[in-house]
């Protein structure tokens, strides 16, 4: 079977993992169980899987030290990645989650129906990371590939974390739009609850840093948040 329809289930829980491959299973996914990282990891020195669903209270492993693992290595960075917690998802876990490089991040017990759907529309992401035609975004002499997590400034490639991406891709679908901090943490971060602010100016000055005198594009709008200037 193609690697695009092989699903991981990352996770010390046997029955929760026994859920997942049956639910999976019936949805035609194959869907391999491992019960610890380091299980996974010699797996995939073989096998190739589109996704894993990571518990992140693994065994010997945070869940978020294995997504970072896997996204520091050129074969496994593009893995999808859903990381699943057994207590409740606060919006720092979700943030530290996807910080660490997750796509997605749940709570178990998940409702069967959402989490199906989920992983479909991820895997559909994977599979328009194969299209020939990938969408590209233009600034300037930046060009971003959302489907491809790609970014090109003048020549080079600069290394952007999975939240400074889409932080960088919401600003080029709303330039010159004057943006609001609780905005981009609803839209970007997919937090809704109270979170610190802060949060979005370290990753906007992170964007400045990294992208040099391209970074002055994005001003700040004092007492508000920011606006992309194109």
């Amino acid at each position: 079977m193609a690697a695009k329809n092989r699903v991981a289930v990352v996770d010390g829980d046997p029955e929760w993992g026994e859920f997942l491959v049956t639910l999976l299973g019936k949805e035609g996914y194959e869907v391999t169980h491992f019960p610890s990282a380091g299980k996974f990891f010699d797996a995939i020195i073989k096998a190739r899987f589109a996704l894993a669903v990571l518990d992140m209270r693994l065994p010997g492993m945070h869940g978020r030290e294995v997504i970072r693992v896997l996204r520091a290595n050129a074969e496994t960075r593009h893995m999808l990645l859903v990381g699943v917690s057994a207590q409740d998802v606060s919006s720092a876990d979700t943030v530290a989650a996807l910080e660490a490089g997750a796509d997605e991040y749940l709570c178990k017990p998940v409702d069967a129906e959402f989490f199906v759907v989920r992983i479909a529309s991820l895997l559909r992401r994977a599979a328009v990371r194969a299209s020939p035609e990938p969408e590209r975004l233009c600034a300037g002499g930046l060009v971003i590939f959302p489907e491809l997590q790609e970014v090109h400034l003048d020549g080079l490639s600069p290394s952007l974390t999975n939240l400074e991406f889409r932080l960088l891709e919401y600003f080029l679908r709303n330039a010159n739009r004057v943006l609001t901090r609780q905005l981009m943490l609803e839209q970007v971060w997919g937090v809704k609850t109270p979170l610190d602010t802060r949060t979005v100016d370290k990753h906007v000055e992170a964007l400045r840093r990294k992208l040099g005198k391209f970074g002055e594009r994005f001003e700040t709008v004092v007492k508000v948040g920011y606006v992309f200037k194109v």
